[in-house]
This record gives C-alpha cells, structure tokens and sequence, in this order.
C-alpha cells in the first residue's frame, strides 16, 4: 500500500538533513532572557506609573500653589501677652501693681534680648537646620514620611520646623491629613521669603506655652528663676528649653503621677526629674553643633539650678492671679470701657482684648494712701462703735484737683475677689444736700444771684407739691424740724445749716433748667435725666437715678483749684505690646466757675465744718484747712459727705445697697465716718492752704440788714464778695426781719416729702 505523501515528505532525506541541522538553546540565557524582560517589563511599569504619579503630584501641589497660597503675616498670630498695672510709690519709682491675663500668661520679650546661647539652645533642639532650610526641613520631612509608612524609628517623628509650627499657629490650621501639610510647607515657604530667621525666631519664642498658664521665654524665666530673660544662664536656658517638647510633664514644677497612696514616686517621675533629663540632650545639641565649648557643656551640665516656686496663696475666682485691690479693679473696668467707645465693641471683646493684649497701665494710685484707706474699711470699728446684725455697707474715694484718683474702696470688709461690684464707680446713690454747693448756690454765686450775706425767710414755696396720694403738701421742710422758723437767714447760714427751704426758693427763682444745664454741663454730671430738670432734684438732691460717688467728689474741685474741674481719671497712660500708646488720658480743664465764685464758696463751705450750727463739725481737722459739705436722702437711706483739703477732695458714702433705713444711734455721722477714714491723711497736709483770689473783697456787712456795714450798723462780722457783686451799702434803718408763725404747721403730714439735709 503506498504511503501517505506528507509521511513520505517527513522522512524524505531532506527532512532528515533540516532535522539534523537544528541547534539545541541554552537553558541559562533562556532563563536569564527570562528575566531580562520581566525586568525591563517592570522597569516601564514604574517609569509609567511614577510619570502618572508625578503628573498627579504635579497637579495636586500646583492647585494648593493656586488656591491656598494665602498671605502670612506673623501680625497674625494670636499671642496672649499679659497686661501689667504700674504705679508709683513716694519716691517717684515705678511699682508692679498687678498682672492680669485670662488664656496664658505671656509677656513680649525682643530677640536682641534673648542671649545667644539660649536661642541656640531651642533652635539645635527643635529645629536643627533652621538656619539652612527656606522654611521646610526636606529631610527631617521625608524621614517622618518614610518613618508614617514603615515606622522604622518605633514612633511617630514630627518633621514641623520653627517656621511651620508657626504658621500653623497663624492660621489655626491643624488638620491632621497630608492636605493641611501641603498648605503648611506653602505656607511656611512664603513666610520665609518675606520674613527674616530673627522675627521667626521671635515669634516662636514668644508663642510657645512652658507648663500651666506660662507662655512665652520671658514669662517662663520670670516663672521658674525669677530673673528676666537676658540674665539666664546656659543651664537654665537648656532647662527652658527641655520643656515645649510636652510643657505640662517637662517643667519642672510638676508633681508627677501620683500612686495609691497620693505620693510622688515610682516609675512616674516628677517634672524636675524628667526636665533634667531632656536638658542632657538639650546641652548634647549644643555642643555637637559648636555652639557652647566642652567646657561650657561640661560647667551646664554640673550647674546647680535655683528654681522659683510658686506662691500657693492665689484667687480661684479670677483667672488664677491673686485677689485684686480696689483700685486695680477701678483701672480694668475704666480701661474696659474706653476700648468700647474706642473700638465700637461689646464689654466682653473689649476685657479678652485687655486682659490678652500686653498692655503697661500707668496708674494714678497713691499706693500708701490706698493700703491705709483698705485697712480703715476692713476694720468695722471705723463705722460703728457697736456690731451690727445687718450693718450698712460703704464707699469712699479720693482725687487731687487735677482728677487723679488716689485711693478707691468699694465695700466694708475684706474684699471677696478681683473685678467685683465697686459702689464709689458705678452705683448711683442720692447725693441729699451734697447736691446745693453745685446746683442753688454754686449756680448763684457764679450768676451774682446772691452773696454771702443775702437774706432768705425761712419757709416753704408759696406752691405746694403733690404727694402720692394726691394731698397737697407745703414742701420743703428742713433736716430734723417739723417747723418753720420764718426768720431772716443769710446765704452762708442757710448753708451751714443745711436749710432745705432756701435752695428751694434759689431754684424756683435761677429757674430749673438753666440749673440743670449747669450741674450737667459745668460739673460733668452723666446721671442725669429730663425729668431732674425740676426743683425738688436740683435743691435737695432728689434725682431720679441719683450720681455716683466718684462724680460727686469730681463736682467739688471746683471749690479748691480756683473753679477748674477736671475729668477724673485712674490712668494716665496705655501703652500696647509694640509700645504705642493708644490711650493717654487729657488733662483738659473746664472752668466750671470763676476764680472768685470759688473763693466766695470755699468761704462758704468752710462754715459748714466750723459754723457752730455747722452740720460737718464732727469732719473738723487740727491741722489742716477744711471745706465740705454733709448729704442725706430720703428716708435716712443714703448718707453722704464731701470733704476738701488742699491737696485733695473725698467723699464718703454709706447706705444699703438695697435703700432702706439707716439704724439711728449705731452708725456715726458721715462726717465723722470721713474723718475717720481719711483724717489721718489730711493731716499731714499741715501748713498748706486753699488758692487765693485778690479780686474778692473781704468786707463788713451789717449783721442786721446783710448790707455793707456802715458807721450807724451797731454790730457787723466778716462776709466775702465778689468784685462784680458787692451789696449796698446799709442805710442806717435796722429792722428785725419779721417772724411769723404759721398755724397751719401743726396739721401737716411730715412723712411726705422726705426729711433731706
């Protein structure tokens, strides 16, 4: 049978001969041809897929350069400097009253005061190549990024240099994610461009917290040596320099954990202990970056440190500082409330803008007359001889003739925290009769409506007054008297005695408003309302909402600086963190009243303290010239007096603050409580005397008529005039002023209108 063609062809002699001719492949460059490809595969697959990475990248990092490149400024950053409240003692030297701050105690420190080695001692710590890198540490940043990954180094690595904890800082931009880094490296690159190492530095070291409310390098130093910052020793600076890296564990003044049994011990070391420790490493960087000689490292490391403990002894109630005085608290509200006026902004924004802002408040203090006026209130016996169950509370204050307050006391008794309720400041009380020597008399004095010896007939307005329930009542009637003597008193009398009829009748006739744009305008008066443009606010002090303490005492300058009133004031200066002044206080007079009106009532008003009829006797000094004048409101609720001595013009309130009755017989008189407060210290005013003026006439006046004495006057006393208004001379005819008797007296309700003096 034949065969099949292709069988014939497969072992045809040619097909042999190809067969034969055929090469066997070596399985080693097979293998190795293998892996060639595999490699060169791969190779393109990483080439590939690294271009598609880089464009990604590419594009990722261009939209943060196009959208978040923001400007950074380092104005921006929210540093809370401490404020300081300075005054001066009696040698003229500047004293620390207080401190205040609410988020850290922080006080801004130059970098030219920072010494050298304590600025390398942060920089080789924190930021090894700060003065190398533009804002971003390539290497510190990709080690922790390799480090994220495969955690090669047992923990977490932070790779932020100086400049971007800062500008995180700025911006409060504290994502954890891989966008918020990218903005950051942006960010801390463009702060750089614009921003020299120096300020950085400055920044940071001013920013940073060092353990509890201490933020910043000078508050830390002020805090654990006491010393300022320029004086620190390499060793201390090391040891500050421990601390940013975990504040609340590092600093040395913290206790540690504490065991079962409450002790300190263990394997949970105290911050001294932990805070050595880390200044090893510290003083190593130092040296290893040449910035201290081996001995210098050798003489830190030996270096006994001095700490500074705290005073356990502080306030819970006000942001950690020690309770307050009086007039600290004055200075922060009066502070508070020009940056409101200032500024446009609410009471709270304006006291976080004080309190945070690193403000120097020059004060108007007299610190031994303030620590003398809070001994005086703290001690019940000032006030009373006997103890009361419900006893009044108090409030005094005292200026110069200047409007520098001098000492402020708000309350009796120890003072229960810092920023508390001052009733001097800021509580409207009824003035009483404290109100004629600025409204009736002052007002006729400076308008020649009257002189020392104008005659007044005791008794009531020819109009009677309304009462609440409608009856008709003759008004005013006088301090402690149901009765009219209707006899002919002269101006200074009237006043000695605090006769409530004849400011009555001065309103009625000077006409009420024209003495109400006085008190408000001349004397500066904030209180006042449309409706005490009438007689009964004006002569007895009746006013709706009443004046506080401090404008009352301000009101009387006047009548011991030659007719000057002055704004008072707590402060002088304000000066900010930069050191600009932004609040200096204007000492720009008003000339309330002329020199002579104020000559004629300092005369006027001295009658009051050494008239035998005088209401203020109990307020007379031995030594030392006295003006002033007593007030009671409605009901005995509110007792004032007002007393000036060369030097100074104060006041004295007492009441409660709820208005009810003051117990007869148990508290002392207001000018006897005055006298005993500040007696003291207007005695050592001895051999000063009130300001002159040449122009008033020391004249005769008839004792009968209240006309200049003339030969036929059997008997005359001293008066004191004006130049523009000097009464006539009498004529000889002396008549008694006639007394009546009004038999209506007796069926009158006295409990309505108020009894004032």
């Amino acid at each position: 049978m034949a065969k099949n063609p292709e069988e014939r062809f497969e072992n045809s002699p040619e097909k042999t001969k190809k067969k034969k001719k055929k090469r066997k492949v070596n399985p080693i460059k097979r293998t190795l041809a293998v892996i060639g490809t595999t490699i060169l595969s791969l190779f393109l697959i990483v080439i590939i897929t690294s271009s598609i990475i880089a464009a990604a990248l590419t594009v990722y990092v261009l939209q943060f350069a196009d959208q978040d490149t923001v400007d950074i400024s380092l104005s921006d950053l929210n540093l809370d400097y401490t404020t300081f409240i300075y005054g001066y003692d009696e040698n003229d030297a500047l004293v620390e009253l207080a401190s205040i701050s609410r988020n850290a105690d922080r006080i801004p420190v130059s970098i030219d005061r920072v010494p050298q080695h304590v600025q390398d001692a942060f920089v080789y710590t924190e930021d090894e190549r700060f003065y190398e890198h533009a804002g971003v540490d390539w290497k510190r940043t990709f080690t922790a990024f390799l480090n994220e990954i495969l955690d090669f180094l047992g923990s977490r690595q932070g790779g932020s240099t100086i400049t971007q904890q800062l500008v995180k800082n700025v911006t409060g931009d504290k994502e954890a994610n891989w966008d918020r880094k990218m903005r950051e490296i942006f960010r801390a690159a463009q702060l750089e461009r614009y921003s020299p190492k120096p300020t950085i530095l400055e920044a940071y070291l001013n920013y940073i917290g060092f353990g509890g409310s201490a933020a910043g390098i000078q508050s830390a130093s002020l805090k654990y040596f006491g010393k300022d910052v320029s004086e620190l020793t390499i060793a201390e600076g090391a040891c500050l320099a421990a601390i940013p890296q975990s504040p609340e564990v590092l600093n040395p003044f913290y206790k540690g954990h504490a065991d079962e049994k409450g002790e300190y011990a263990g394997i949970f070391r105290t911050g001294k202990e932990r805070n050595l420790a880390r200044q090893k490493t510290v003083l190593w960087q130092m040296y290893k970056n040449a910035c201290i000689s081996k001995k210098q490292y050798e003489e830190a490391l030996a270096e006994e440190k001095q700490f500074v403990y705290p005073n356990a002894k502080k306030d819970d109630d006000d942001d950690g500082n020690d309770i307050q005085d009086w007039f600290v608290d004055m200075v922060i509200y009066d502070v508070i409330s020009e940056f409101q006026d200032m500024y446009g902004i609410e009471q709270d924004e304006a006291s976080d803008m004080l309190y945070n802002g690193g403000y120097e408040i020059y004060t108007t203090v007299d610190i031994e007359m303030q620590k003398t006026v809070e001994a005086k209130y703290k001690d019940y016996t000032t006030f009373s001889e006997n103890v009361l169950a419900d006893p009044p509370e108090s409030a005094f204050i005292c200026m110069d003739y200047s409007g520098n307050i001098k000492a402020v006391v708000g309350r009796i008794g120890e003072k229960s925290g810092s920023n508390v309720w001052n009733i001097a400041t800021r509580s409207p009380r009824q003035p009483g009769s404290c109100i004629k020597p600025i409204t009736s008399y002052g007002y006729g004095i400076e308008n020649d409506f009257l002189t020392w010896s104008t005659v007044f007939t005791n008794k009531p307005l020819d109009t009677p007054v309304i009462d609440e329930d409608g009856v008709s009542r003759k008004w005013p009637y006088n301090y402690n008297s149901k009765t009219w003597d209707y006899g002919g008193y002269y101006t200074f009398q009237a006043l000695q005695r605090s006769l409530n009829t004849i400011p009555a009748q001065l309103i009625e006739k000077e006409t009420p408003q024209a003495v109400f744009e006085f008190l408000q305008n001349r004397f500066q008066i904030t209180t006042l309302v449309a409706d005490d443009a009438n007689i009964a606010p004006l002569s007895v002090g009746a006013l709706t909402k009443g004046l506080t303490l401090k404008e009352l005492v301000a009101a009387y300058q006047p009548f011991g600086n030659g007719g000057k009133y002055y704004r008072p004031t707590s402060y002088t200066q304000v000066v900010d963190a930069n050191g600009k002044v932004v609040l200096e206080h204007k000492y720009t007079p008003i000339q309330s009243i002329s020199k002579e009106s104020a000559y004629v009532m300092n005369k006027l008003l001295q009658t009051v303290i050494e008239g035998p009829n005088g209401t203020g006797r109990a307020a007379r000094l031995v030594n030392t010239p006295l003006i002033g004048k007593t007030g009671t409101s409605q009901n005995w609720w509110d007792l004032s007096f007002v007393g000036c001595t060369p030097d100074y013009v104060s006041g004295v309130w007492y009441g409660y603050e709820t208005p009810k009755e003051i117990p007869t017989g148990t508290y002392y008189s207001s000018s006897q409580v005055w006298k005993n407060v500040f007696g003291d210290i207007a005695e050592k005013e001895e051999g000063k005397e009130f300001p002159e003026c040449q122009d008033v006439r020391e004249l005769y006046y008839c004792t009968k008529t209240g006309l200049l004495a003339s030969g036929t006057c059997p008997t005359g006393s001293i008066g004191y005039y004006k130049s523009t208004n000097i009464p006539e001379m009498c004529s000889g005819h002396h008549e008694e002023p006639k007394k009546e008797e009004d038999s209506s007296t007796a069926s009158v309700d006295w409990t309505v209108p108020a009894v004032l003096h």
